[in-house]
């Protein structure tokens, strides 16, 4: 009897230690000795990604010493001129690797490791990983030093917890670091979608802290979904922040909730269907949609409905809730009414013909295009739209695939045909996408008779000739470094080597400002020196500069 009453008691309890992982509290210090402000949270919206980590506020200064927030070892070392910039890895006992991201520098041993791997390399951007008992640290040590490298924007600190084992990432603020929030997250408004495909912005009104309500009863005919413009605040900071969950109720029934627990980077893409994306190109706002498309495979959505609001609802009022949390659960609560009206007429299950199917394979083709689509690229079925126009201004005419504001999961292949280049610039033809006044390049290759090209966006492509070196242009020369700025205007650089006496030196890029930095060491030591530096493009035209200089 004991046992049997023991079973039960299990079976009952057991949703509740599956449905959330407990983290541990106190167990880490905190990653700096300042107060701890965040610029922002786990799971923010951001460009085609969720925000993988927490970043903290530097005092908008580089060279805050960073410090590693538990025993471990380090584990991996990145270093790229773009995404995390200079980037550290430790792995800790407990099965958690902690990283720190867009440093200006490591501490000295580390620092030396990584002098090491870019000579043995010849290259500055590394990434590689380091056995167990190779550097050592100790929870408190100094590990480096804040910067603004990489894709950074500001100076601060992006750090990351994850699970060693799978390497997903988990949200910082659930393992109790000291910060500061008890501050609710604010509802904007919300974004309606009707059956006939319209959408409705509407406002919503604070009763006070924590409490939203829209007063006027909302209009619905058959069916419809719902999105929400929402933000948070943390205490130390004005930042406007990501949000933790959002719960969406039906007459106290629950139709949708997602999470930012924890996800993987193979998922982070799904960030396009997660929000409204059209609205956000078109209009500049970020909804974050109540309900899934087919092919949204994010696991932040914990509660799965494919289908619309009202399909199972009789005509009359209805009561929706809306509970947004932050990861300190501070909690509002948006609440309204639908007034629901049906039309007796079935949803329409059948599209037209030149719907994509967007769980399959598509393949365009004519006699100057061919346009290859992956299965499940399209979040969900879109009609097909291409379109050919001439512009005086180009030489090649201007061919549009769909439009910019339909996101794509996946790269797609845009194959062209020229029969009229010279075979002397075959090699030099690129394909770019435009974008306002912008042409952006995409990885093309010619290939026979065409040129092949990938892209992750829509849009507008055409092809150029690139045949123009890149420019290298002398910025500054000091005793203890060299500034140089390159700069490609169509198709970008490719790489860069710089050279002293036939030998390679380490030169750090900057893409954000286009500046090549070296700095000198035991070279001063040897008068009248000559910095031989080569900049190529991504079609292959090369720029050479010999810089001069010398110990004065």
């Amino acid at each position: 009897m004991k046992k049997c009453c023991f079973l039960v008691l299990y079976f009952f309890f057991l949703p509740i230690y599956t449905y959330s992982q407990v983290y541990p509290k106190n167990f880490f210090r905190s990653p700096v000795d300042i107060k701890v402000a965040i610029a922002g949270t786990f799971g923010e919206l951001r460009k085609n990604h969720f925000h993988s980590g927490i970043d903290i506020k530097t005092k908008q200064k580089i060279n805050i010493p960073i410090y590693a927030i538990q025993d471990g070892y380090v584990s991996r070392i990145k270093v790229s001129s773009f995404g995390f910039g200079k980037t550290l890895y430790i792995n800790h006992e407990q099965g958690f690797t902690s990283v720190y991201a867009h440093l200006e520098n490591f501490a000295d041993i580390i620092e030396n490791r990584v002098q090491e791997e870019h000579y043995k390399k010849e290259n500055f951007e590394i990434n590689f990983h380091l056995p167990k008992n190779e550097i050592k640290i100790e929870k408190g040590e100094l590990i480096g030093f804040s910067g603004n490298t990489g894709s950074s924007t500001a100076p601060h600190l992006h750090f990351e917890i994850r699970d060693t084992k799978t390497q997903k990432i988990i949200n910082p603020m659930l393992f109790g670091f000291p910060i500061l929030d008890i501050t609710h997250p604010v509802i904007n408004s919300i974004l309606i979608y009707h059956k006939n495909g319209t959408k409705e912005v509407l406002k919503t009104e604070k009763i006070k802290s924590g409490t939203y309500q829209i007063f006027e009863d909302i209009q619905i005919k058959d069916f419809f979904n719902i999105g929400i413009n929402t933000v948070d605040f943390l205490d130390a900071a004005p930042n406007k922040c990501g949000v933790y969950s959002i719960e969406l109720y039906v007459n106290d029934t629950i139709f949708f909730r997602n999470k930012m627990e924890s996800f993987s980077f193979n998922e982070t893409k799904y960030i396009n269907s997660h929000i409204d994306y059209e609205y956000y190109i078109n209009k500049g706002e970020k909804f974050q949609k109540c309900f899934l498309e087919k092919n949204n495979k994010l696991s932040t959505n914990q509660t799965v409905k494919y289908d619309y609001i009202g399909t199972s609802l009789k005509e009359g009022k209805h009561n929706i809730k809306i509970i947004v949390k932050d990861s300190y659960l501070n909690s509002t609560i948006l609440t309204f009414q639908v007034n629901l009206t049906k039309e007796n007429q079935e949803i329409k299950k059948e599209k037209p013909k030149d719907y994509i199917n967007s769980q399959q394979v598509f393949e365009f083709k004519n006699d100057e295009i061919e346009i290859y689509i992956p299965n499940n690229s399209l979040y969900k079925d879109y009609p097909f739209g291409y379109q050919k126009d001439i512009d005086s201004l180009l030489t090649y005419p201007i061919y549009k695939i769909f439009d910019d504001s339909i996101p794509s999961h996946k790269p797609f292949i845009i194959s062209i045909k020229i029969d009229s280049l010279k075979s002397d610039l075959r090699r030099k033809a690129i394909i770019v996408r435009l974008e306002n006044d912008k042409m952006n390049y995409i990885k093309s290759k010619w290939q026979e008779d065409k040129i092949i090209g990938q892209s992750n966006n829509f849009g507008k492509f055409t092809i150029l000739i690139d045949s123009i070196k890149p420019i290298i242009t002398i910025k500054e020369i000091s005793n203890d470094f060299i500034l140089v700025k390159i700069k490609d205007e169509l198709s970008g650089i490719k790489k860069y080597r710089g050279e002293i006496d036939g030998k390679w030196v380490l030169m750090e890029y900057d893409f954000k400002t286009d500046i090549l930095k070296y700095k000198r060491g035991n070279d001063r030591k040897i008068e009248n020196q000559i910095l031989n530096l080569s900049v190529t493009d991504k079609v292959g035209n090369t720029q050479n500069l010999d810089i001069h200089f010398n110990n004065d």
